[in-house]
């Protein structure tokens, strides 16, 4: 029988991220992450639920997160689901734990300014202005020396910075209406 276990989330960290090493050298970062989900009911009130993941990531990753992530930081964890099984300690019988084994974690905003999300902001201060928006359909010429940048018009954002909806060939703010 076939399987897939694949997780994304993207949410605010709770806390700020225990960085720990294992026995053998490897580092191994715990985050609490903040996930919300707003809808509106049936007689059009706005509703909101919060639900509260715990997030493992390991050597590297997990050295990054330490370094450049605190409480509140905005992220996009890409992983797959984990069950802790154990007995509890007082006789309680068996206890489990559903959490997330991160492969990914994608800073959405830079240390410096915490609560800025995505955005084309480059080190130094230097602000670039997104792309012009580009006709939809037919063939985009290619950029400068001849290279096809993908549509974009412009360099690609720095890493961590992803591209926004409204930079992308074809995007209509209509086609977000949720229902």
């Amino acid at each position: 029988m076939a399987s897939f276990n694949k997780v994304i989330l993207i949410g605010n960290l709770t806390r700020d991220p225990d960085l720990r090493t294992t026995q053998n050298g490897t580092a191994v970062c715990e985050l609490g992450l903040a996930v919300n989900r707003r809808w509106r009911d049936q007689a059009g009130r706005d509703q909101e639920e919060t639900t509260f993941v715990d997030v493992t990531a390991w050597n590297k990753t997990a050295e990054n997160c330490a370094q450049y992530l605190q409480k509140g930081a905005p992220v996009l964890v890409e992983g797959r689901l984990h069950l802790e099984q154990w007995e509890d300690r007082n006789g309680g019988g068996k206890r489990s734990k559903l959490s997330v084994v991160a492969e990914m974690v994608q800073f959405l905003a830079s240390r410096s300014d915490g609560q800025q999300q995505g955005g084309y902001q480059q080190q130094g201060g230097y602000q670039q202005q997104p792309p012009p928006r580009q006709p939809q359909g037919g063939y985009r010429q290619p950029g400068p020396g001849g290279r096809n940048d993908g549509g974009f018009g412009g360099p690609p954002p720095m890493p961590g910075q992803p591209y926004q909806p409204e930079d992308c060939p074809g995007y209509n703010p209509e086609d977000d209406i949720p229902f």
